[in-house]
């Protein structure tokens, strides 16, 4: 009776039941998880790019960086195959292809070694976090479509090794070069990839085995597709694909985040973390020595808790977080999978020295491991990400760990259930902390148990978040429909690229990923000036002095979320908010967080127009008086202007905005008199409303009055101003540049205090 119920446990199909289940489990958990979390940097930039190339744009007439990831292109023919598509169906859809990719894998691993039981367990992890075990973007774009198409080169790469007909064989390595293609098309610098089947077929043509044979005609067959479909895209978009190549270097290499050295910066970190999951890995390759199983199982259940224990503690506290805990489970598994490729590489460089025979499950590590080592090394050194894009190669790698695993070395000989036992208890602490990493982390939004609101219309329809960024959602997609058009274009900034798809407006310049801190201003200048050339000027522009974004702090209750600081002060002298004060009327904002504000600005060519179409319908508004004064002063028109100022003062006496521009209208008319009254009845009304105590003080600075004005300026300074630039070029301000104060504060500027 022991016998046969050993047989029955032990039987392939059992153990696959289990592993199934928790496939299907992950996969569950895994699309409930697509409709939490709405970004508007990363996710909203890459969304965004696609799209706008449907709505009219060109490629390479329309912007000129961005050739170095023409995976734009694949998702703008998503675009256009479904027009209607929301962020959650593209989510879907990249949920869609990764099982698609999983499920070839896995057959093509069964076609060679006839093992099915192990693969539903070892990409469950991938079931639930999708192509981007990071957490950070669940979507197709520049590292995840490389990570699909890996995984597709492989799957068919593998299938066609192993293919007895001649036909299938060729189809099968066509295929194969296709997707090698595509992970070149994706990111440029991953063309790298190209040397990996030229570098397989010089190893497996050493190996000492009879189970595979690659022929030259074979290596062929593969490089062929990578070199006409290149070619052809080369004759279709000639010099216009290779200036926008090189405009994309020049750029780049301009940042600080991707200048020359520090893309070959060695970053020390991680090394801990690879250090520790080598240990960890010598620790369970000596509990598989032992002699009796209860003292092996026992064995690695106690390396795979103090495993465990190390990640969710960061090593007891004795190692940093990686990345600010952002990405602190994450590193973990990386360094799992780089003590893997080490072991795997000394593993198979002995064999072959020594020239021994081979187990399918190790020709199969081989394969893997060749492609994915290459594409390991390309976008670490390549990607500002560094060592976290190992895990946009993670698929292939995880299969690497089990075939290495399941070779007859280590655990080839055991049965089913000691196979299943021993692969759980060394993937289970790095799939644990991984998973539950993606599920909490959603990028700048708040985690899936925090949320309480859902979007219900537009682009972002059906995704739950929380009430800030719904109410501003709508703030941005009503604003839109109200003042633009179809065809309009818009200017949203900064790092609010999610802005262009919430308005469905294409972005003026060309390109919606706006950063002072990363590009130079001089691009900005020639992004404008291509703007006008183009005939793209904006119709409305969404200021953001943050990007909108919340970031998580953990405290003593509960992790609490704030907003990012403020990045720019508007208006400040970069060439956007330059344009934006010239050429457009402010009409509305959005307060995110205290000084944290959303400005909405109108083009002055149809500001006017519009304003005055909606007074005759709500002449009382206070907020339409202020816009309509506002629009009169740009044009010169002073008494015109104050008219609508005191119209909205009437109607709200406390209205600051209304209050606050009579104020600048008295100042330039020469009445200082007026003015100061009108700024101090601000303060009355709005004690901390900094502007006003700075403008006092240049008020009393211009009737040369420096006691005054220094009294004035130290109470702003006081109260939080830190306009500095300002402070050191406005000319209101020349009749106290003497004084002590000034002098004081200056000094202190400039030592950083």
């Amino acid at each position: 009776m022991k016998n046969t119920i050993m047989y029955g446990i032990n039987r392939q199909s059992v153990i696959f039941g289990i592993t199934i289940a928790v496939f299907c489990v992950a996969a569950f958990i895994g699309w409930q998880k697509l409709q939490y979390g709405f970004n508007f940097i990363d996710e909203g930039y890459h969304m965004t790019e696609a799209w706008r190339l449907t709505a009219g744009d060109d490629f390479f007439k329309d912007k000129f960086t961005g050739a170095l990831r023409s995976s734009t292109l694949i998702n703008a023919l998503v675009f256009k195959a479904c027009p209607d598509i929301t962020l959650l169906g593209f989510r879907e859809l990249q949920f869609v292809v990764t099982i698609f990719s999983l499920l070839l894998l896995s057959y093509a691993l069964f076609f060679v070694n006839r093992d099915y039981w192990y693969q539903p367990l070892i990409f469950s992890v991938f079931a639930f976090t999708g192509l981007d075990p990071l957490g950070m973007i669940k979507n197709l774009y520049y590292q995840t479509y490389p990570h699909l198409f890996i995984t597709l080169h492989l799957a068919v790469f593998i299938l066609g090794l192993y293919q007895k007909s001649p036909l299938f064989k060729t189809i099968f390595f066509i295929l194969s070069g296709i997707f090698l293609w595509l992970i070149s098309f994706s990111l440029l610098h991953m063309s790298l990839i190209v040397i990996s089947p030229i570098a397989l077929f010089i190893i497996i043509r050493r190996l000492n085995t009879e189970y595979i044979d690659f022929t030259f005609k074979d290596l062929c067959l593969i490089l062929a597709p990578f070199i006409v479909i290149w070619s052809v895209f080369l004759a279709i978009y000639n010099m216009a694909f290779i200036r926008n190549v090189l405009y994309s270097l020049q750029l780049m290499l301009s940042t600080p985040t991707h200048a020359a050295g520090s893309l070959f910066s060695v970053n020390w970190e991680p090394l801990k973390h690879i250090i520790i999951a080598v240990l960890f890995l010598i620790a369970c390759f000596f509990t598989f020595r032992c002699r009796k199983m209860v003292f092996r199982i026992a064995g690695l259940i106690i390396v795979s808790l103090s495993m465990y224990a190390v990640i969710e503690t960061s090593f007891f506290g004795l190692i940093a977080p990686y990345y600010n805990g952002w990405f602190s489970q994450p590193m973990w598994f990386i360094a799992l999978l780089v003590a893997a490729y080490g072991f795997s590489i000394c593993y198979v460089t002995y064999k072959i020295i020594t020239k021994q025979t081979w187990s399918t499950h190790e020709i199969i590590v081989i394969i893997l491991l060749v492609p994915t080592i290459i594409m390991v090394v390309s976008s670490s050194i390549f990607s500002n990400l560094g060592i976290l894009t190992v895990l946009h190669s993670s698929i292939p790698a995880v299969a690497i760990i089990a075939c290495l695993l399941l070779s007859d070395v280590f655990i080839g000989k055991r049965s089913y259930l000691e196979k299943l036992v021993v692969l759980t208890l060394i993937l289970a602490p790095f799939y644990i902390t991984t998973s539950l990493h993606a599920w909490n982390f959603t990028f700048f939004d708040v985690e899936p148990g925090k949320t309480n609101a859902r979007i219900y219309e537009g682009f972002g329809k059906g995704i739950r978040t929380n009430d800030a960024f719904r109410s501003l959602y709508d703030w941005i997609r009503v604003t839109s429909d109200r003042y633009t058009k179809k065809d309009d274009y818009i200017l949203s900034y900064v790092t609010s690229p999610m802005v262009h798809m919430i308005a469905k407006r294409r972005p003026a310049l060309d390109d919606p990923f706006i950063n002072f801190a990363e590009i130079p201003h001089d691009y900005f200048i020639k992004a404008i000036a291509f703007m006008k050339a183009h005939r793209r000027e904006p119709k409305l522009a969404f200021v953001f002095e943050a990007q909108p974004g919340l970031i998580s702090i953990p405290s003593r209750d509960a992790i609490e979320y704030v907003w990012f600081g403020d990045q720019f002060r508007f208006p400040s002298g970069d060439p956007l908010s330059l344009y934006v004060t010239q050429n457009m009327t402010f009409i509305t904002d959005f307060k995110l967080q205290d000084r944290i504000i959303a400005r909405c600005f109108i083009d002055n060519s149809s500001a006017l127009d519009i304003l005055k179409k909606e007074y005759k319908q709500d002449s009382t508004n206070p907020e339409l008086n202020t816009q309509l004064g506002i629009i009169y002063g740009k044009r010169g028109d002073l008494n015109q202007a104050a008219l609508y100022y005191k119209k909205a003062i009437a109607k709200s006496p406390a209205f600051i905005p209304a209050l606050d521009q009579l104020a600048a209208v008295y100042k330039q008319q020469g009445n200082s008199e007026a003015s100061l009254d009108t700024y101090k009845k601000i303060i009355t009304i709005e004690p901390g409303h900094i502007d006003s105590y700075y403008n006092i003080a240049c008020i009393y600075s211009g009737k040369n009055r420096p006691e005054e004005s220094v009294r004035w300026l130290k109470k702003a300074i006081d109260r939080g101003f830190d306009n500095w630039k300002l402070l050191q070029t406005d000319s209101d301000l020349n009749n106290i540049r003497g004084t002590a104060y000034y002098k004081e504060v200056m000094r202190n500027v400039s030592t950083g205090r």
